[in-house]
């Protein structure tokens, strides 16, 4: 009696050997035949998909309308289950739902995508990728149409009302990028949508900001033009500037923001000596604390580069969150802390700050830290 050990490759991962016995030859053959077969079932074992059809063609949809829908059916025609691992669409105006459940032989599964038509005239082709343990392993499904556009209206064209009746296509003056010692110009334009006529002025001006309104008195339903001059020379720190100015709707007072980011002109300098900033951590996640509780953290930047580091200001986007810097000023290799806080008595929930370190690195004059989590 001899005991012989046969490895299948394709069967591996159902049975590592098969032993049998045998005495005579034509025995072993038999035998052999029902192993060769067995191991074949278990090879060509697998999940197939199939899919009833891969396009679908809206025609043509009007965008007023808003949210259409369609189904891509499919069926399982394997001999085991299917499990769909991820179903992706190439853009963000088509969201999908599929079957999370696996789907067994012989049965039927779903793939709904929901296409958005707004803002998006004009035909349009998508692609959905269905990623699945069947056969084929990726299956890409279309959908197609033409979006017939809807008409604007004022509202769609001024949708930020800054006075009552007054709108503007922004919420408030962003002026954004601008040298330190430019002056920086935009022209903001508004709507008089009150129903009567409006009369626009501005008071109370700081000396770096000046407004000019045209026309002044502006009839129902026309445009005005505010031109806005700011002059970063006589004053504005580096980094994002914000305040607000007084403008006057008949009389009114309603207060009108200003942003403007002012940045260091840094053409002339030497890259291959540069100051560059790094730290230890770009991010910190606080966890759960509560308001009474107020946290510290400690970032650890230093200079990599050449040249002296200069940190110009240190500031956040987040009123609950204190930042302090030991030192503004370091020389080639040297590190300094930046002392991170919670305020005390913090407004609860949900805290994501950023931290902006504005220097004279030109690779990255902005530098971002994180700090994150939640106060209860």
């Amino acid at each position: 009696m001899y005991e012989i050990k046969i490895y299948f490759r394709n069967a591996e991962i159902f049975c590592k050997k098969i032993i049998f016995v045998w005495n005579k030859s034509g025995e072993m053959k038999v035998l052999l035949s029902i192993v060769l077969g067995f191991s074949t079932v278990f090879s060509w074992a697998q999940a197939t998909i199939h899919f009833s059809r891969q396009i679908h063609d809206f025609g043509i949809i009007k965008e007023v309308d808003g949210l259409v829908a369609c189904d891509f059916e499919f069926v399982n025609k394997g001999q085991l289950p299917i499990l769909l691992k991820e179903v992706e669409s190439s853009c963000g105006c088509a969201s999908v739902e599929w079957s999370k459940q696996p789907v067994l032989p012989g049965q039927k599964g779903l793939i709904k995508v929901v296409f958005d038509p707004l803002n998006r005239p004009g035909t349009f082709y998508k692609t959905i990728r269905v990623h699945s343990n069947a056969d084929p392993a990726e299956v890409e499904l279309k959908i197609r149409g033409m979006v017939e556009k809807r008409l604007r209206t004022q509202e769609d064209d001024y949708p930020y009302e800054l006075a009552n009746g007054l709108y503007a296509r922004m919420g408030h003056i962003a002026l954004m990028k601008v040298f330190k010692g430019e002056m920086k110009n935009m022209v903001f334009e508004v709507l008089n949508h009150a129903g009567k006529q409006l009369f626009l002025s501005f008071v109370d001006l700081p000396p770096h900001i000046q407004m000019n309104v045209a026309p002044q008195t502006v009839d129902d339903q026309k445009t005005a033009v505010i031109e806005v001059l700011y002059n970063t020379a006589l004053h504005g720190e580096y980094g994002l500037n914000k305040e607000r100015v007084t403008m006057l709707v008949d009389g009114k007072p309603y207060s009108l923001p200003v942003s403007i980011f002012i940045e260091e002109d840094m053409s002339g300098v030497d890259l291959q000596t540069a100051p560059k900033i790094e730290a230890d951590k770009r991010y910190y996640h606080f966890g759960e604390i509560g308001s009474l509780q107020p946290l510290e953290y400690t970032y650890c930047l230093k200079n990599v580069g050449l040249s002296p580091l200069k940190i110009r200001r240190v500031y956040t986007n987040d009123e609950r969150v204190l930042v302090e810097m030991a030192r503004q000023e370091l020389e080639s290799g040297e590190s300094t802390e930046l002392i991170v806080r919670t305020r005390p008595m913090a407004e609860r929930g949900r805290v994501n700050c950023l931290i902006s370190v504005i220097c004279n690195d030109p690779f990255t004059p902005e530098f971002t830290l994180r700090f994150y989590g939640n106060i209860n």
